[in-house]
């Protein structure tokens, strides 16, 4: 089971728990093993393609998903989370805290799956072995360790 995970981070590297849209960066993890043994290790630390474009200035709407009905139902809106597809193209899952709509609509369209992750989860680890624990795979699991 090889499968690539991304997960949003501030510019500190740790979870970033706003909307994902609107992260600084993404890390992208390797996850692999089997039903006795899974090791993941970091691939690419990717740039989110919005900062570049904006400058990272986002609006608080936008920051906290709480964007209007009007907004959200905007074409050009949508399209926006399309973006994040090129940063996380390849991966099966992005895990996130908060998150809209939109990022559901467009991850699910481009073939990845949004996993929730807690709101007290701050290291990227953490938030790993969370999404491999909560994705009911963990009864099977014998070891779950970094790759060396």
């Amino acid at each position: 089971m090889l499968m690539k995970i991304a997960v949003p981070v501030n510019n500190l590297l740790t979870f970033y728990h706003l909307n994902p849209f609107t992260a600084p960066k993404f890390v992208i993890y390797s996850v692999d093993g089997d039903s006795s043994n899974i090791t993941f290790g970091l691939t690419s630390v990717v740039d989110n393609p919005w900062i570049a474009q904006n400058s990272g200035a986002f609006e608080n709407s936008q920051i906290s998903c709480s964007c209007d009905t009007t907004t959200c139902s905007d074409m050009h809106h949508i399209s926006e989370h399309y973006a994040l597809l090129e940063a996380i193209g390849g991966c099966k899952y992005l895990l996130v805290d908060h998150h809209c709509d939109n990022v559901t609509r467009a991850m699910k369209n481009g073939g990845v799956q949004v996993y929730k992750i807690p709101p007290i989860i701050n290291k990227i680890d953490t938030a790993i072995k969370n999404f491999i624990l909560g994705a009911s795979l963990a009864s099977t699991f014998k070891h779950i360790h970094y790759a060396s």
